[in-house]
């Protein structure tokens, strides 16, 4: 009988079930992983609830995840050898269709999204393409690592209206997306973040991480903020992290004419959207999803030059063992919850 592992299944909203499963046996061009741990996203908690538009139950959660690789399959290696701390970039993509062609592998036709899509990290042990893996700088734990993914969206979600580097920015939501592309817009070189919320506890930590500007919309208006903040200056770029429609209006209503506006946050209902300004203003408004292999090779490089402040985005750690504690505790706490991560 082949060895056996546990693995923690979605079977349907609010319910997980622990099974025991055949260890992998890794195929050509993948690592067999000894998972350490994974971290759990907005998109998983839209699934835990049953409200996720395209991840449906069963599923076995976990595209934040990082391990140890133990054991190759037949091919090539990529670089890493075994006993290498890796975190994965959870995207299986065609390779032939047109965004493929054109480099935007991640809005791939074909899109195959592990712990989304299709079996994630969320077991005793995976396996995986080495193409889609990245060694953890020696800086960070495990846990750390898991925050790399998100790293990454903020990384590209910057970078979608160009280069960042002497720009005025401002994002808008301080949640774990908002508050990584803030990070991620600083390190790559932005003149001056400003980023906003209703909630202290989170703007309080965005300073933690080393994000100065902060302002509690609740207490300013977002014109006030910006023109308090950066004077006559005017803003270059906005980043949408909030997914509130009323936001998305103000950001729209306060942006200087002909910037860029990316949207980040996923809306769970359709926004109504001064689509008149956006026209009139000559505004453009970008989607933006996941992430590149360059985006992922920044997030490393940010992350291990300690330009990213990782560690103190986690709030509280599990042990596999209480997955679904692990859930209910970001249930009842999902105004001070910013990043919880279980430990294989």
């Amino acid at each position: 009988m082949s060895p056996m592992m546990k693995q923690v299944i979605l079977d349907e909203p609010k319910s997980f079930a622990c099974r025991n499963v055949e260890i992998p046996v890794p195929g050509e061009g993948q690592a067999l992983l000894k998972m350490k741990a994974v971290g759990i996203c907005g998109s998983d908690i839209h699934t835990y609830f049953g409200k996720h538009p395209f991840v449906h139950t069963p599923i076995v959660l976990g595209h934040e995840a990082s391990g140890e690789i133990v054991s190759f399959g037949p091919g090539a290696h990529d670089g890493l050898t075994e006993g290498d701390r890796v975190v994965i970039r959870p995207q299986r993509t065609c390779g032939k269709c047109r965004p493929c062609r054109e480099g935007r592998y991640n809005i791939c036709e074909e899109l195959n999204v592990l712990g989304c899509l299709s079996t994630g990290g969320s077991s005793e042990y995976f396996a995986v393409e080495t193409s889609i893996l990245y060694k953890i700088p020696d800086t960070l734990s495990y846990a750390e690592g898991t925050v790399l993914e998100p790293l990454a969206v903020g990384v590209h979600a910057v970078k979608r209206a160009g280069n960042p580097a002497g720009k005025n920015i401002l994002v808008c939501g301080a949640g774990t997306i908002g508050n990584v592309a803030a990070q991620a817009a600083l390190g790559l070189g932005a003149a001056n973040v400003i980023i906003t919320d209703i909630s202290d506890y989170k703007l309080k930590l965005a300073r933690k991480c080393g994000i100065s500007n902060t302002v509690n919309v609740k207490d300013k208006s977002l014109r006030d903020a910006v023109r308090e903040t950066l004077g006559e200056e005017q803003l270059d770029l906005i980043l949408e992290c909030s997914a509130v429609e009323s936001v998305l209006n103000d950001a729209i209503n306060i942006a200087p004419k002909g910037i860029s506006i990316v949207i980040v946050g996923v809306f769970e209902d359709m926004p109504k959207v001064d689509m008149a300004a956006v026209q009139d203003r000559e505004y453009a408004l970008l989607g933006t999803l996941m992430y590149t292999h360059e985006d992922y090779m920044d997030a490393v490089r940010l992350a291990g030059e300690q330009k990213a402040d990782l560690k103190s985005l986690i709030t509280k750690t599990f042990t596999f063992d209480q997955y679904a504690e692990a859930y209910q505790y970001v249930e009842n706490n999902r105004a001070a919850a910013q990043k919880v991560v279980i430990e294989i």
